[in-house]
């Protein structure tokens, strides 16, 4: 089976050999050809009819669960289990809500329309101008219900009315990382259709599963790209760069690199094209990720662009023979030029690599600060993949320099020590240019952001209030909530919030003051009682207005805070309006995280940092840990932008853009230890990619197959120690990162408890004489609520014993519709049904999950009041840099002993398997006629046993091979006596009867046997000869058993014999050696005689014919050397072949047929093996090996 297995690679090498070429320049033709015929494989009318299907599976489950709710008694709490995320079930008695499974984003979920005299008395409540639940039927209908779109159907019977739903899509008004506005997934659409209600002009309807038309698909997104065909054309484009490589390789001449090269060049110019037509579809090829000037305007260029650079250099690196060749054949001055030329390129390689490395840091948002592991993504890896492309190819080419240099023109630079070496440098560079580049970018980018902060505008909200300034101005509702005697100002200011700035409590505290005519205001800088029209008079005279005829007004008020003034006229009243900046500390909770909002200074920082704002040496506005004092000296900051590190561990960065205003921003200093993280990364990174790409031609061939063979006991043991601790390590830092992230998460979870605890026991305080929740909605609890939020920093909503929303520190997340007005079910089940004192849940919204904390608020009778809820996700980015460094130092510890353990493991399994190596070593190399070596190993344990009981067959070995050597020669003398007698015998009885029948014919005196006597006499002196050459036969068989074995240059003893021979004029000798020390350890008398042999028989074959050459080769083999000894005689007959070393058997007239028998005997005995073959010349060729000398 191996024999056909090896004709069937070899069949497969052939044609590989033949047309792979052709073959894969086919494919790629076959590959393009197919992206411009295949059909666009998301064709939207089936991608339609999918979705339609889809929606009418996911119907039909929904349905079984409604059909399964009605079941159960409406006196029960309704569980549906494993019920859908991307499904709700509201279930209504008699209109009142008495159960849910999941909810709906909305702030309403009444199903009767308000009556006027509600809507009159909850002026302030936005929910009353949104019931969408009071409007749906029993038909299937496409609805918008807060920040999602639903297919709604309402079922009924008798008293009980069920609400369901199913999402289609979600509809944020925000698009970031967390709310992605998409289909829903469990639809199986992945394309981004676009939905809207139904029209019959344009389109594709989807109807639901009883026929109702739902909504309309008019189009996609990605309308015109084919994401197969684009596949199908990086394919070819891939196949015919291999194709390329392979026939340079095919090749490996000039004409081939220059075709290599030209075709590389065109296929770079189609990526990079094509790159650009997917520059709106594709974020690699996007200038979002990257953008610079020239060939580098995306990030797949830059990609594209450094492995044109690679592939250039290993098409040059592949040709190098040639090119090396005619550097030694020719002069001096023919190699310095190669030389400059090449060292050239290594030049123009590393510009390159400053160059490229320049211009992702700081033409992109690509992250290359291995430390920021959170911030590390798909596109930080194919920027280190493309710098150790790079860093190979300069690896390449300074291999290529060293053949170039005379005194080292046989070494090599692919050494474990030297890749080890310039791992090391380019590692080092590289955490070099990244930190370098990475401070100067940062300190141009922080110079913005200082010049921002020096500014006290805030555009953003310019324009948005220049846009609804008129809507303001024309609101009469604003008049009624002014006229009414108390609370207008509140009401103003929250209908303000909630319709026309929404979240803008979260920037800004907003004041509304109710100015009548002859109305008086306590000044607070003064304190004494003013005109309050004339106040703001006075402040409108000193602001700046937003454009000319606005009523809104900047205010440079010099206190760090970003101030704006409005007034609005109603009949006779004013209203101003004034928005003041909050300070950062006063802004909680996770708007920001959800939204990506900038504070009211306009600047997005990430969190490392903190700023201080000074005006006259006094401190303004802060943000971040670190602690600014609050007066300095002006005197000490020059004027403009600096730097300056403290003692605390600080690295300061100061704009002094005029004497009385100056701003800080400050971040931790990097320490050591974070550069180590750093480089030990690289190491392993480009390690990896170096050894791999350098020593893969190593491996495989001949080193690992002769240290670590397939069955191979050493292999087996290491791969089993190594195993063994890889597997451990890696359980033990899983394991460790796991523990390290949930003691995280536990602490945190603790803190939060404990802060529900606080909010718990003040609400009840404040609550305890309450006698229902309408009486906990007061203002008393409102400012409890907003006080407890800022000094615990966490976001507290409340909820009404029905689940209910009724107060939130964070109201926008509701008014945008993000969270539903409604508390999590299983939530209300635990706390209400089951009386739990607290609940903590997971939750989710949009792509975040978080951790939601529940606790009931009672009366002093134990009364349930209302349910007060924290969510817990504002401090993820702390845990996150937490966790990263947490991780970043274990992981580092435990690449360290795993490397450890892996060079630890190999020792202790090389020691293991020693002794068992030296037996097999000295087994395979036992010499009958030498005593082989004992082993010393002195342990006491098995493998001590083996030794001893290998040394004890060692002398047994010896002792046997005295006895069968005396046997052997015995019985060798026996047969040669036999052998001799039967040669001797033959010459003997022809000249016997020769001489007898002389003497008859002289005795009987018979005429002219004088003359027959010197015919005789000729006859009688060829026997004698050929008595002599078997007398020389016997004796250099009877010497071969008392002659030493020596060790000898076998090369040596080659040429020696070929100089003795080569004295014919008519035969030529050839002799071509792998090198001039080829050491052997055998008779060289012996091994004499065998070359003696096979050369005489070789002349004489070549002397029948008149002329001819003979060619000695001697070639090395993996453990032996390899005589080859040639001629272009006529050979011999196919018959003959299986006897050529046979005793007895000869092609010659005159040959004794022990010659070749004898040069068997002698190889066999020497360690070596004997063969005949048909030689490339045409005749004879006979070859026999020798171990090399170990």
């Amino acid at each position: 089976m191996r024999k056909g297995k090896k004709t069937y690679w070899t069949q497969i090498k052939d044609f590989y050999k033949r047309f792979g070429v052709a073959a894969i320049f086919s494919f790629a033709i076959v590959l393009l050809l197919l992206s411009y015929i295949i059909p666009d494989g998301n064709n939207l009318e089936s991608e339609v009819r999918t979705l339609e299907s889809n929606i009418h599976k996911r119907q039909q489950i929904l349905h079984n669960y409604v059909q399964k709710a009605f079941s159960i008694p409406i006196n029960e709490w309704l569980e549906l289990d494993d019920f859908p995320d991307d499904m709700v079930i509201y279930r209504y008695n008699e209109d009142t809500l008495q159960s849910w499974v999941n909810q709906f984003p909305i702030t309403n979920d009444e199903t009767d329309a308000l009556n006027l005299w509600y809507r009159i008395n909850h002026l302030t409540s936005k929910s009353q101008y949104n019931t969408p639940l009071a409007y749906l039927s029993d038909q299937e209908q496409y609805v918008n219900l807060g920040s999602a779109w639903y297919l709604v159907k309402v079922y009924s019977m008798n008293r009980v009315k069920i609400i369901s739903a199913l999402l289609i899509k979600t509809d944020y008004l925000s698009d970031n990382s967390i709310l992605v506005n998409r289909i829903n997934p469990e639809l199986g659409i992945k394309r981004k259709l676009i939905l809207t209600p139904v029209s019959y002009d344009d389109g594709y309807v989807v109807s639901g599963i009883v026929g109702d038309p739902l909504f309309t698909v008019v189009g996609d997104v990605t309308a015109g790209y084919n994401p197969y065909a684009n596949i199908l054309r990086w394919m070819a484009i891939i196949m015919v760069g291999i194709g390329l490589y392979v026939y340079m390789l095919s090749r490996r001449n000039l004409k081939a690199y220059l075709f290599f090269v030209l075709g590389i060049t065109i296929l770079w110019g189609v990526a990079y094209r094509l790159g650009i037509s997917l520059r709106y579809v594709s974020p690699l090829f996007s200038p979002n990720i990257y953008a610079d000037s020239g060939v580098f305007s995306s990030f797949g260029a830059f990609l594209i662009n450094n492995i044109y650079v690679f592939l250039f250099v290993l098409g040059l690196y592949k040709f190098r023979k040639k090119i090396i060749t005619v550097a030694i054949k020719s002069k001096r001055t023919v190699k310095g030029i190669l030389f400059l030329l090449f060292s050239v390129i290594v030049v123009g390689i590393c510009i390159y690599i400053h160059f490229v490395f320049r211009s992702l840091i700081f033409n992109s948002n690509v992250a290359l600060e291995l430390f920021r592991l959170q911030e590390l993504n798909i596109y930080s890896v194919l920027s280190y993949l493309s710098f150790g492309l790079l860093f190979a190819s300069l690896l390449l080419m300074l291999q290529f320099l060293v053949p170039l240099f005379t005194k080292y023109r046989r070494n090599t630079w692919y050494t474990s020590k030297f890749i080890f070496y310039f791992t090391f440098i380019i590692s080092l560079y590289t955490l070099v240019e990244v930190s370098v580049l990475g401070k100067e970018k940062e300190s141009s980018r922080v110079k913005v952001w200082t010049n921002k902060l020096s500014v006290e505008r805030d555009i953003g909200l310019e324009l948005q209030l220049r846009s609804v300034e008129s809507k303001l101005i024309n609101d009469q509702i604003f008049g009624a909530m002014l006229s009414l005697p108390e609370g207008g100002p509140n009401l103003v200011r929250n209908r303000l919030e909630e319709t026309y700035l929404a979240g803008i409590s979260q920037k800004y505290q907003v004041t509304v003051t109710l100015c009548k005519p002859n109305d008086m205001l306590l000044d607070s800088k003064w304190q004494q009682m003013i005109d309050c029209n004339e106040y703001f008079n006075n402040l409108i005279a000193n602001g700046v207005p937003l454009h000319d005829g606005s009523r809104f007004f900047f205010l440079n008020t010099s206190k760090g805070r970003v101030s704006y003034l409005g007034v609005m006229s109603y009949m006779t009243t004013n209203g101003p309006i004034q928005m003041d900046s909050r300070f950062t500390k006063d802004v909680v909770g996770y708007p920001a995280l959800l939204f990506n909002y900038k504070t009211s200074d306009n600047v997005s920082m990430p969190k490392e940092y903190s700023y201080g704002k000074y005006l006259d040496g006094r401190l303004v506005v802060y943000r971040g840990k670190y602690n600014y004092p609050y007066l300095i000296n002006q005197d000490t900051y020059d004027k403009g932008f600096s730097e300056t590190r403290t003692q605390d561990g600080y690295l300061h960065f100061i704009n002094v853009s005029s004497a009385d205003n100056i701003i800080i921003i400050s971040r931790p200093m990097r320490t050591f230890y974070v550069y180590v993280v750093s480089f030990s990364y690289l190491m392993l990174f480009y390690s990896a990619i170096l050894f791999l790409t350098v020593r893969m031609r190593r491996w495989g061939r001949t080193s690992l197959k002769r240290n670590f063979s397939r069955n191979s006991f050493r292999r087996s043991i290491t791969v089993l120690i190594i195993v063994s601790l890889v597997i451990t390590l890696l359980c033990l830092c899983f394991g460790s990162v796991w523990f390290c992230m949930n003691f995280y998460k536990e602490s945190n979870r603790v803190q939060m408890e404990e802060k529900l605890q606080t909010i718990q026991s003040t609400l009840s305080d404040i609550c305890k004489y309450a006698d229902d929740y309408t009486q906990v909605n007061t203002s008393s609890v409102i400012q409890a609520m907003e006080r407890i939020a800022n000094n615990t920093q966490a976001d507290i909503n409340l909820f009404d014993p029905y689940g209910k929303l009724m107060r939130s520190t964070q109201p926008e997340l509701f008014d945008r519709y993000l969270l539903s007005s409604r508390m999590n079910a299983q939530a209300y089940k635990q706390i209400v049904l089951e009386n739990k004192n607290s609940f903590f849940n997971n939750e989710i919204l949009g792509k975040l999950s978080y951790y939601s904390l529940y606790a009931p608020i009672f009366n002093a009778e134990g009364k349930l009041l209302a349910i007060a809820n924290i969510p817990y996700f504002s401090k993820d980015e702390g845990f996150t840099e937490d966790a990263s460094a947490i991780v970043a130092a274990i992981v580092n510890i435990y690449i360290l002993l795993l490397i450890l353990a892996i060079f630890g493991g190999s020792t202790l399994a090389n020691q293991i398997a020693k002794p068992i190596a030296e037996i097999s070593r000295k087994m395979r190399y036992i010499d009958v006629v030498k005593k082989a070596e004992h082993i010393n190993y002195e342990s006491n344990n098995e493998l001590g046993d083996l030794v001893r009981s290998y040394n004890n067959m060692v002398d047994d070995l010896e002792a046997s091979t005295r006895k069968l050597a005396q046997s052997e020669r015995e019985q060798a003398w026996s047969e040669m006596a036999r052998q001799i007698a039967h040669e001797i015998k033959n010459p003997l009885t022809p000249m016997s009867l020769k001489i007898q029948h002389l003497v008859r014919m002289k005795n009987m005196g018979v005429e002219g046997w004088e003359d027959k006597f010197e015919s005789a006499a000729k006859s009688i002196l060829e026997q004698i000869n050929i008595l002599s050459n078997t007398a020389s036969e016997f004796s250099s068989f009877a010497k071969f058993y008392y002659e030493e074995t020596v060790e000898m240059n076998l090369a040596e003893v080659i040429n020696e014999q070929k100089v003795f021979f080569d004295t014919r004029e008519n035969i030529r000798i050839i002799y071509d050696y792998c090198h001039k020390n080829c050491i052997v350890y055998a008779r060289k008398g012996q091994i004499i005689r065998v070359l003696v042999n096979l050369i005489s028989n070789a002349i004489q074959a070549l002397e029948e014919s008149g002329m001819g050459y003979i060619r000695i080769l001697l070639k090395e083999q993996e453990d032996s050397y390899l005589v080859s000894i040639e001629d272009n005689g006529p050979g011999v007959k196919k018959e003959d072949e299986q006897k050529l070393f046979k005793p007895n058997f000869t092609t010659k007239s005159s040959g004794t047929g022990l010659g070749l028998a004898i040069c068997r005997n002698i190889i066999e005995q020497s360690g070596g093996k004997i063969f005949y073959s048909k030689s490339d010349l045409g005749g004879a060729n006979f070859s026999f090996t020798l171990p090399k000398n170990k």
